[in-house]
């Protein structure tokens, strides 16, 4: 391999003395297993997102009966506030002490809240009940995807994240139409209730199915972050929610809740700074993939919220849509996200290619809610649901690209930390989205009704901030079109608003960098067998004086590369350092000063690589990527396709050395890995089907294919018979091919048949002996059976 020469003289940012947990290996599922994980999985997840919207159609016979019209939106803030105060508290406790574990702890917390919240008998109990659901709520939304992200790789994870990002879209539209159902037909405590077996079941399989190891690390939370980021987090979801509707935005409590987060914001990245295990370390800002899926989440969230918020609000008042029938003409935006997520999801299995997505869904978007800022008081139903297709189809292109793009691209050890940031910025840009445009919508809401009521309407007239679409449409004919009219004027001035929002997140989307997904996960990569009780020796060397060389041993993909060997010698050839990566793909090597060395990477099924360093006064931070790694799978098929189950494959190098050996399984499928790059010798054999043999070229880093086709055998068959016909037994019979060679011998029974199998087609001389011999020249079909019967020279 050509060198490289590598010169650094900037201070490393993570201090040499601060903890990594490394990352644990992982204990591979099966497919079955893995889908009723995911299940069970999804079904947390679709109850978590749920609960955010479910109340909303029941607050009003819900504050009825408990009397708590003055904290009516506490019901959702509560809940809204502990989940998202939750979200990176539960990513990072994943990663410390093990996923199993905080995920099963937060299903019984939501399972509980829920329980006590269906039995509240006053506001403040339910309010209370409901913060208690947002702390297991927020670890469900967390951990459902980080455990995803442990259990399958992200180059089969695209279509799983699909199905997540569906059942996000599906819970912001199928939550107010649940929750008025409920309301409508078994009372609004089975909004709470219904949640109580669903999350039993999904304990249950938890713990019976999900296998996943603690991590060997020493967890140290970070306590000071978690409690400076719950302030700030506090500070600006109560801003968000009193702004504009409990206190005006200029009044002493909003503007105190706004310079406490702030305050608390700046507090949290210095404790961040030098706290040994972060809570959110500050190197995720310096990945651009981390920062451009955060903004481009939090345009998500307030595009997605603001839709789901205001566009119900506009079919009861306008179109005169009961609650329920609001919820039904929600459906194509929901068909939209959910159908956009899944075939998304797909696509990137498929393909491995994920930056489109977003790109075009944030221009499916922008057209989408451009569209909606045109409705007016006659715009037909059914082009409404086209419009709010559209704009479903473009957040389910963007949803599900996010989260696979940034566990695609942080190292293991910060999945969980990095999946939970994620969904914080997005739900933090949903309050604030929400907010921000609930107060634009109340002025516009005034300024239209100033001009369209009647001048001596004031005194008939509620107050604008109590109408409700059941109070509008008991008002005076007159009245009443004026009050349609302003919504009509007000509400697509809104989504209007929406548009450059949306077009900064395609703009965003267009520098999303895209890294190769990787087709399998490097923590659980599991060492040659022959290798298996091998020690390979941790980082040593004789010398502690100068700078010490150090970084990750990566894979193409930007994935670790565990166990693997690492010399460092200097200009005379000497060896004066030795050493293997960590799990995580980490490694440091001592150096006697300064000076020139050459680095030797190497591990199994890897193309060794030599890297030149020069190594000054200060630590050294080379990465070293190792090719290799191939992989090679295909089928082995009859030449009419059908597939032959345990077939042996084999595959050889240019030396005819045997590399590797499998078997075909039901399908026809095999699957060879751990493959350096090059040339090989492809072989498979059945019962009754001819071998066959192909060279194949295996590529670095990447899976290649190569289907193997094992043609079927021709039979050539026959009766020896005498003058009179009658069979002649222990007769002789040899088969020669075109060229005269002997290709199989067969001596006859006292039936007098012979039969040669396993032939290839062309022509061949059938001799007889044992009376004066007879030949015969016949052409063999291939794959099928030639029938000949042979007279002797004479008659008996």
């Amino acid at each position: 391999m050509g060198g490289t020469t590598l010169t650094q003289d900037e201070p490393v940012a993570a201090p040499p003395g601060a903890p990594v947990p490394a990352p644990a290996k992982g204990v591979p599922l099966g497919p079955r297993r893995v889908r009723l994980v995911f299940f069970a999985l999804m079904l947390a997840l679709l109850l978590a997102a749920l609960e955010q919207m479910i109340v909303a159609t029941a607050l009003p016979k819900i504050v009825g009966e408990l009397h708590g019209l003055d904290r009516m939106s506490w019901a959702i803030t509560a809940y809204l506030l502990t989940a998202t105060v939750g979200l990176p508290v539960y990513g990072k406790l994943g990663d410390l002490v093990g996923r199993k574990g905080v995920f099963q702890f937060a299903i019984v917390v939501f399972v509980v809240g829920s329980a006590l919240a269906g039995r509240a008998r006053s506001m403040d109990q339910l309010i209370a009940f409901r913060a208690v659901q947002g702390v297991g709520a927020g670890g469900l939304m967390t951990g459902v995807q980080a455990i995803v992200a442990d259990i399958v790789p992200p180059r089969q994870r695209g279509r799983f994240m699909g199905l997540i990002g569906a059942a996000f879209g599906l819970a912001s539209v199928a939550g107010p139409l649940l929750g008025g159902y409920f309301t409508d037909h078994l009372g609004w405590r089975w909004c709470f209730y219904f949640n109580v077996p669903f999350g039993l079941v999904t304990l249950a399989v938890v713990t019976v199915v999900l296998k996943l190891p603690k991590p060997a690390a020493r967890p140290r939370f970070d306590v000071l972050g978690a409690l400076l980021l719950a302030a700030a987090s506090t500070s600006l979801v109560l801003l968000t929610s009193w702004g504009g509707t409990e206190y005006a935005w200029n009044s002493p409590v909003v503007l105190g809740l706004g310079a406490g987060a702030a305050a608390a914001v700046v507090l949290f990245l210095l404790a961040e700074r030098f706290a040994a295990e972060p809570l959110i370390p500050l190197r995720l800002f310096r990945d651009s993939v981390f920062n451009v899926t955060g903004l481009v989440g939090l345009v998500t969230g307030v595009a997605l919220y603001g839709a789901a918020s205001y566009l119900p609000t506009y079919l009861q008042m306008v179109d005169g849509a009961s609650a329920t029938e609001s919820g039904l003409l929600m459906l194509p935006m929901m068909a939209g996200i959910v159908g956009a997520s899944i075939v998304s999801g797909q696509l990137i299995s498929h393909t491995g290619r994920y930056k489109i997505y977003p790109v075009l869904g944030g221009a499916l978007s922008a057209v989408g809610m451009w569209l909606l800022s045109r409705l007016a008081s006659d715009t037909p139903r059914l082009q409404v649901g086209i419009w709010m297709a559209v704009l479903g189809a473009g957040i389910g292109l963007v949803m599900p690209v996010l989260i696979l793009a940034v566990q695609n691209s942080v190292r293991p050890a910060d999945l969980g930390t990095a999946t939970s940031a994620n969904n914080y910025f997005r739900q933090i840009g949903g309050s604030v989205g929400a907010a921000v445009f609930g107060t634009l919508f109340a002025d516009r809401l005034t300024d239209a009704l100033e001009e369209h009521l009647p001048a001596h309407a004031g005194a008939r007239l509620p107050d604008p901030d109590a109408l409700t679409p059941q109070l509008v449409h008991a008002l005076p004919p007159e009245l009443r079109d004026a009050c349609i009219r302003a919504y009509a004027d007000a509400m697509p001035g809104i989504f209007l608003y929406l548009v450059p929002v949306l077009v900064l997140g395609l703009l965003l989307a267009c520098f999303l960098k895209e890294k190769p997904l990787a087709a399998h996960d490097a923590p659980a990569r599991k060492p040659r067998k022959a290798r298996a009780n091998a020690r390979i020796p941790q980082a040593r060397s004789p010398y502690d004086a100068g700078a010490p060389v150090r970084g990750t041993v990566l894979h193409p993909d930007g994935t670790a590369v565990p166990r693997a060997a690492l010399t460092l010698v200097d200009g005379a050839g000497q060896q004066i350092g030795r050493g293997a990566s960590a799990e995580d793909g980490r490694y440091t090597l001592s150096t006697p000063g300064s000076g020139a060395y050459l680095l030797i990477a190497a591990a199994g099924g890897h193309h060794p690589q030599a890297v030149s360093v020069t190594v000054g006064e200060r630590p050294v931070e080379l990465d070293v990527v190792l090719g290799g790694a191939g992989r090679l799978a295909g089928s082995v098929l009859t030449a009419d396709g059908t597939p032959v189950r345990d077939a042996t494959v084999t595959l050889t190098d240019a030396h005819g050395e045997v590399v590797a050996g499998t078997r075909s399984g039901r399908e026809g499928g095999y699957v060879i890995t751990e493959l350096v790059a090059g040339e090989y010798v492809l072989a498979a054999c059945a019962p009754a089907l001819r071998p066959a043999a192909l060279p194949v070229t295996v590529q670095a880093a990447r899976e290649t294919r190569q289907d193997v086709e094992l043609a079927r055998g021709a039979v050539l068959r026959g009766t020896v018979r005498a003058g009179g016909g009658r069979p002649v037994e222990d007769a002789r019979v040899t088969l020669l091919d075109l060229a005269g060679n002997v290709v199989d011998t067969h001596t006859t029974d006292a039936d007098g048949i012979f039969r040669f199998a396993d032939l290839p087609c062309g022509e061949y001389t059938v001799i007889a002996s044992g009376y004066p011999p007879v030949a015969t020249v016949l052409h063999v079909a291939g794959a099928g059976r030639t029938a000949r019967d042979l007279q002797l020279g004479h008659e008996e």
